[in-house]
This record gives C-alpha cells, structure tokens and sequence, in this order.
C-alpha cells in the first residue's frame, strides 16, 4: 500500500518544482523592485527648422473688362438705296476694305452729262481763246475795235468760269460717289449687321458694328492708395481666359469712383481676347508682419480658438530625446498647403510638422526624417 501511495504522488511534485523554476526566471528578469525592466517607448516625429520672415506676399486680383479700344456704328455719309453688302457679322476686315455699297445709278448718269458738258465747254473756250488772238492782231492794225477785243475777252472768261464750274460739279459727283462705299475706317470685326440689301437708309444711319479686335485693353478698378503708385508704362499681370499675361499701364483715371471707391486704370493687352470679356489684374501686395512659413500640418487647435505649434527641444537627459513645448501662434495667411504665423517662435526653432493629436505638451519624443517614419509605418 505505501508502494503505490509513492507512485501517485510523483507527479505532483514534478509539476511544483516545474511552476518554483518558471516564477524563479520571472523574478530573475525583474529589477530590485521587482518591476519588469522593459526599453520605454518614444514617440517619433517629423521636425522642420523655423526661419523667420519680416513678412509675406499676397497676390490680389481685381476683376475688370476686355474692352476694344475703338469701336463704331458705321453708316453711310448720304442716304440712298443698298445695293451690295459685300461682309457679314463676324467677318474680320482691314483697314479701308469696302463693307457695303450703295446704289449709284443716278450718279453715274449725272457724270456722264458733267463729264459730256465739260468737253462742250473746253471746246468752246478752245475756239474763243483763238478768235481773241485773232482780234487782238487786227485791234494791233486797226481793223478791229476795242468793243470787239473786249467782247471776245468776256466770251473766253464766260467760257473758263463755265468750265471751273462744270469741273467742281463733276468733284462733287465724284465725292457723292465715294461716300456710295462704306469702307472700314479701322482693322477691326464686324459685331452686326444691321440692314439687308434693297433697303433705303439715311445719312448716317447704322448699318455695321465693328470692333477693334487687334488693339485690346483692360478697364479695371484698382486701390486708391495702389493706383497713385503707378505711372504710363508700368507693366502688371493679368488673368485673362485661364491665361497669365504681362499687361502695360495705359493712363490713370483723374477720379475714383464714388460706389466703389477705386479708381480706373487702363492696360494695354497683347494677344488674343474677345470685348466684353472678364480679366483679373493680378497684383503682389506686400504685408510687412515678421513670422514664419509652416505646413498647415504643423498648427493643431488650441484652447479658446486659439492655434499651437509644438517646438521640441532637447530633454535633459542623454540621447536623442526631445521635449515638446508648446507655442501660441496667429494664422496670418494660407497658400496652399502652408501657412504664415506670428508668434513665440524663435530662428531656428524645431517645429514638429505631423501627428499633432498624439501629442501633448512636456512628451518626450525622438526626431526621425520624414522619411523614416513613413518607412517604417509601411513595414508589416
């Protein structure tokens, strides 16, 4: 009975000098507090170096309008029936090229009749010329009277006064026969047309638009304070149909404009553009205000609408350790994915640039490059 009472009990003893030697080794890899000693974690960031500005720029744009610098409502200089329309709305013409032409049927018979009694005339002063030299050499011999000379001298002035006469009608006709072609007075478009063929206009009366389409430019209203800067010649940048372009300051206007309170400025444009058309006179204005650039990543919210930066700087104990602090700063501007600040920061100064909500003021974390972290987020 003892023998077998040996035999069970074995087991048990085996498996309390197992469980002694585990908590044995456990108590062996504990410190003399008995606490684990395990290597803390840090946190790793991203840090960027503050250099500090006396201020940043900001790019205004100002809305104006592509504005053809000549357009007119063009008629003819005397009334009468059209005849041909030789252009059409959109058509781009040159300058002096004929646009419409009026009937001229009447004008042309008048100088054919000025032009046939022209002839008659030169004709007759021909002979009168030659019959007053022949009655001046017979008054020379006296065979012929003074009152003959002087009657073949009046016939020869009747006769040239005639002609001069007969002449400045056919100028005349030739000056009404002129005016029958409108012509473009400029290189420009045709905007519309307003009459067809066969109809009887006035004098005057519109019967094409035209716009200047090769020499553009751009109305805007600009800054009082701005526009007293610049002067003729001056050139800008304007946004014109998704286009950046360099536009040349024209002329100032003498007033500002009492709803807006900014005063016109005209600029010339290069290029292509159509009348009507909205531009953007893009203008860099300088804000004196000394901070820093940061990516918008770096500023994290802070208490009572407030924004804050974490600066790190380094830990008192030994190694790579940084401490973060916190700093106040003021959101001046934003272009893109940075951001201008102003605030207790300092040249040089680390500036932590992502994680912020990890974060807390007094933790102690180790800078890695950016790279780094985003390698080893990656690593399984």
């Amino acid at each position: 009975m003892r023998r077998s009472t040996s035999r069970r009990a074995r087991p048990a003893r085996l498996f309390l000098a197992t469980t002694l030697a585990t908590a044995a080794l456990a108590l062996g890899a504990c410190g003399p507090e008995g606490k684990a000693q395990t290597t803390p974690y840090h946190h790793r960031v991203a840090l960027e170096t503050v250099h500090i500005a006396p201020g940043y720029t900001v790019a205004r744009e100002y809305a104006g309008e592509v504005q053809a610098r000549q357009a007119s409502r063009l008629g003819f200089e005397r009334g009468g029936q059209v005849d041909q329309l030789v252009v059409d709305e959109g058509d781009t013409v040159t300058a002096g090229q004929p646009l419409a032409t009026l009937d001229t049927r009447l004008l042309e018979a008048e100088h054919e009749e000025l032009s046939a009694r022209r002839e008659e005339l030169v004709t007759e002063l021909e002979l009168a010329r030659r019959n007053e030299q022949r009655i001046a050499s017979l008054r020379d011999e006296q065979l012929a009277s003074e009152r003959e000379h002087d009657e073949s001298s009046s016939r020869t002035a009747v006769l040239q006064a005639s002609l001069k006469r007969v002449e400045a009608d056919l100028e005349s006709n030739r000056v009404r026969r002129e005016q029958s072609v409108l012509k473009a007075p400029f290189s420009a478009r045709i905007v519309s047309r307003e009459v067809d063929t066969g109809a009887v206009v006035a004098a005057g009366a519109p019967v094409f638009s035209v716009v200047d389409n090769l020499n553009l430019e751009i109305r805007a209203g600009l800054p009082a304070a701005f526009a007293a800067t610049l002067a003729p010649g001056d050139v800008l940048a304007a946004r014109v149909g998704g286009d950046t372009r360099q536009v040349t300051v024209l002329a100032l206007g003498p007033r500002v404009d009492a709803a807006t309170r900014t005063r016109p400025v005209r600029f010339g444009l290069d290029g292509n553009g159509s009348p009507g058309e909205i531009a953007y006179i893009v203008v860099d204005e300088v804000v004196t205000a000394e901070g820093a650039w940061l990516p918008d990543t770096a500023v994290t919210e802070g208490v009572r609408g407030t924004w804050v930066v974490y600066v790190a700087t380094p830990a008192e104990a030994a190694g790579d350790l940084q401490r973060l602090e916190a700093r106040s700063v003021t959101i001046r501007h934003a272009a893109g994915d940075r951001v201008f600040v102003t605030g207790a920061l300092s040249e040089g100064a680390q500036v932590v640039t992502a994680g912020l909500h990890r974060l807390a003021p007094g933790q102690q974390v180790i800078a890695d490059p950016i790279e780094a972290i985003a390698n080893a987020r990656q690593d399984p």
